[in-house]
């Protein structure tokens, strides 16, 4: 999210959502992003849903959120369904992702569930039964902080492809103490250490590969998994690793290089700041995050480093690891095999490529969104946009690879459609997993027998270079394609040959390409909590007014006005409050003061911040009662003899 033009947070919603404004305005400034927000009219839904030129509609670079309670569709048990129609109807023609915000998971739309938002920044109180009375505003001023991060870092996910390998260091970070100097069996797993490797499970478990970068003999740290079966992690959860006394860098080079991945893809975790700063000079394109010194804060660190977020996790994602592993048999029977002609005979692969079943948008959707070497175009679709593709003439074929290494499953994705008398490709990619199969000769074998069933003579092919599709252009290229959309009669294609390739290897970069432009760590150790946020958002500390109640009461204006300076005789109204503000001004004193004032308090034409403040302290020193009602009931109570002070009382007859 860091495109030069503005990112735009385009907001529906069934209760009143502005309040959430200053939080995605405060997210701009640690993710150097310029951020804009539109609002829908209070209760819109469906209106902004189907309306051709609505907020949704017109939002050309940014994310759409509706935000919705079950509990404010109504009674009818009926209006759900209209809302998910509505989603799924209108969803794929909008330019910019759809995130749901809700306790219901809408088909066809990201989703952010509230048990996520409460997960990732817990408040202690959620609900602000005065702002729902007053301006149905349901939401404390901390819960609307909580889901504006929430949503911000949701759109962060959605927007940047994954990283796809943790690298981790071993001694002080997978557990506590030197097995080379300790001995596997003199480790520890402190609370702190066992929840790093539980996270690192997790990640696993939702796609990404682990593999080990350590300066340690190979068979200590072999042996330490072998010592320690309660740990969460095992010797074979790794998929490859660099045990040895090279720089690390060096390591982390060579693992890409291994699993045919980018470095880019990588994050590397480690204890040491002094190893985390070699690899963020020598492989800048490395993430490298510096774990806290006191491990006890591992787990709230891991937790809040946007980097490992996924919206979504696929069965292919769950399966990554142990495809990855058959990835390095290939590797290794290929580089023992005596010819590449010998190798391929005994290959026994197998292409099956066939339309999109109804359960697998969320992968082809995926497989656009992270393809990135064999990929012709590199267009990005969401599910909901490719389904719609679908259902609007274009053919949209997954493609199944597997060989005597075992079964890839859904690794590559072809789109195209007839015109006349020939047949367009849009796009052809294949995940680096199968890349140096001839699964792509296979794919364009196909293609020119499913142009020939259609009595197409011709095919088109784009290829549209990218920083990353170097693969790609090297088979186009060894067809002897230089310049495109190439149009290729059906027969040459049926019968064309690649000059054969090795399996890919990250290719080297020209140049250094630039830092990262988000700072994960920052964030991750400053910004975890709503507590932490809201200091940040604090607007500067108002100049000191005559009391200290006008002080604090004249930063809560500057905050939610964002005007200065405010003095004693300044009024809200003229520095452009408005009543939505006023809301939210009722509900900061609330929170603030532990009081509650009156519309007309906050109303009357010559209320200045000074009287405010004085009836602020009235009901804080009086309870609710003001000065000078207090003062007539002390003195009715003088003026009573004690037998009828005690009868007054006795018949409850003193109000307050």
């Amino acid at each position: 999210m860091s495109d030069p033009v503005s990112f735009c947070f385009a907001f529906a919603s069934t209760f009143t959502v502005e309040p959430i404004e200053p939080a995605i305005r405060f997210w701009s400034g640690p993710l150097h992003s310029d951020f804009t927000t539109r609002f829908a009219p209070f209760g819109q839904v469906l209106q902004t849903l189907l309306d051709p030129s609505s907020i949704f509609a017109s939002n050309a670079h940014g994310l759409n959120v509706l935000l919705f309670r079950k509990a404010d569709l109504g009674s009818r048990a009926d209006n759900l369904q209209v809302l998910q129609l509505a989603v799924a109807s209108r969803a794929p023609h909008f330019k910019v992702p759809l995130l749901v915000v809700g306790d219901v998971e809408i088909p066809g739309a990201h989703f952010l569930p509230m048990d996520r938002v409460d997960t990732w920044y817990p408040v202690a109180k959620r609900e602000s039964e005065a702002g729902e009375r007053l301006g149905a505003i349901p939401f404390t001023e901390d819960y609307f902080v909580a889901i504006g991060s929430a949503i911000v870092r949701a759109a962060h996910s959605i927007h940047h492809a994954p990283y796809k390998v943790l690298a981790l260091d071993c001694d002080n970070t997978l557990w506590s103490g030197i097995c080379g100097e300790d001995g596997p069996e003199g480790v520890s797993l402190t609370l702190g250490h066992r929840a790093l490797q539980e996270f690192a499970a997790r990640q696993r478990k939702a796609g990404m590969l682990l593999t080990l970068s350590t300066k340690n003999n190979l068979s200590d740290a072999r042996d330490t998994f072998a010592c320690h079966p309660e740990f969460p992690l095992a010797w074979g959860d790794f998929t490859t690793h660099r045990i040895d006394w090279n720089p690390k860098p060096i390591g982390l080079a060579s693992m890409a290089a291994e699993l045919s991945l980018g470095l880019d893809s990588f994050i590397f975790l480690d204890d040491n700041p002094r190893e985390v700063s070699e690899v963020d000079e020598q492989l800048p394109q490395v993430l490298s995050l510096a774990l806290p010194p006191n491990a006890d804060d591992f787990e709230a660190f891991l937790n809040h480093v946007w980097a490992f977020d996924r919206m979504k996790v696929t069965q292919e994602d769950a399966a990554r690891a142990e495809s990855y592993a058959r990835v390095q048999e290939f590797g290794k029977a290929l580089h023992d095999a005596h010819s590449l002609e010998d190798f391929y005979g005994t290959l026994e692969l197998s292409v099956d490529i066939r339309p999109v079943a109804e359960g697998e948008w969320a992968r082809a959707a995926q497989l656009t969104q992270r393809t990135n070497q064999f990929n012709l175009t590199t267009i990005r679709r969401t599910e909901a946009q490719l389904h719609n593709l679908s259902h609007s003439g274009v053919d949209i074929f997954g493609i199944h690879v597997r060989d005597r290494f075992g079964d890839y499953g859904f690794t590559g994705l072809l789109i195209g459609r007839r015109s006349q008398a020939e047949y367009v490709v849009e796009n052809l990619l294949l995940s680096c997993r199968v890349l140096g199969r001839r699964v792509e000769l296979a794919a364009a074998h196909w293609l020119a027998a499913w142009a020939r069933q259609l009595h197409c003579r011709t095919v088109s092919i784009p290829f549209a270079r990218s920083a990353k599709n170097a693969p790609a252009e090297d088979f186009l290229r060894c067809l002897g394609w230089t310049s495109f959309p190439m149009r290729v009669e059906v027969d040459e294609l049926a019968s064309v040959q690649s000059a054969e390739r090795t399996v890919q290897s990250a290719p080297a970069p020209t140049a250094a390409p630039p830092q990262h432009a988000v700072d994960y760590t920052s964030i991750a150790r400053d910004l975890r909590s709503v507590a932490a946020i809201r200091q940040r958002m604090r607007a500067p500390a108002a100049i000191e007014l005559a009391t200290a109640t006008e002080t604090r009461l004249a930063a809560i204006w500057t905050d939610l006005l964002r005007a200065g300076p405010v003095l004693g005789e300044s009024n809200f109204f003229d520095l452009g409050g408005h009543s939505l503000m006023v809301v939210l001004l009722l509900m900061r004193v609330q929170e603030e003061f532990g009081i509650s004032l009156g519309i007309d308090d906050v109303y009357a034409a010559d209320v200045t911040l000074e009287k405010m403040a004085r009836r602020i302290d009235e009901l804080v020193c009086f309870g609710g009662v003001g000065h000078d009602e207090y003062a007539a009931i002390l003195a009715s109570i003088e003026a009573m003899t004690e037998e009828e002070a005690l009868a007054a009382l006795n018949a409850n007859s003193i109000s307050r």
